[in-house]
């Protein structure tokens, strides 16, 4: 059986820049915005992965204008472009996590 994964001590705003997630294993990953906004996990993103996002640009240009928790599982995201129906589960955010040690 799989151990389940990790669940957030932290998860803070890092400016208009970026999402700080700090496990309970003390795993850190920083999410870029626009990294974050690209791999958002809901249903109409996930259908149309060629969708133009209405902000173009730098990953500075859209940001979460609120984070809050969804039960003891996950995130939602209410983006600054006004799209707010992405639950980023705890399991997806660590999968996804881009840091070197994830990645590398």
């Amino acid at each position: 059986m799989a151990a389940p994964p990790p669940i957030p001590r932290e998860v803070r705003r890092l400016g208009v820049h970026a999402v700080r997630i700090v496990w309970q294993d003390d795993h850190q990953a920083e999410y870029g915005n626009r990294y974050l906004r690209d791999n958002c996990p809901c249903a109409e993103c996930r259908e149309n992965p060629r969708r133009t996002l209405p902000i173009v640009g730098q990953e500075e240009e859209v940001y979460p204008v609120q984070i809050a928790a969804v039960g003891r599982y996950a995130i939602s995201v209410q983006w600054s472009d006004g799209h707010d129906t992405g639950i980023y589960s705890y399991k997806t955010l660590r999968e996804i996590c881009p840091c070197a040690a994830c990645v590398g």
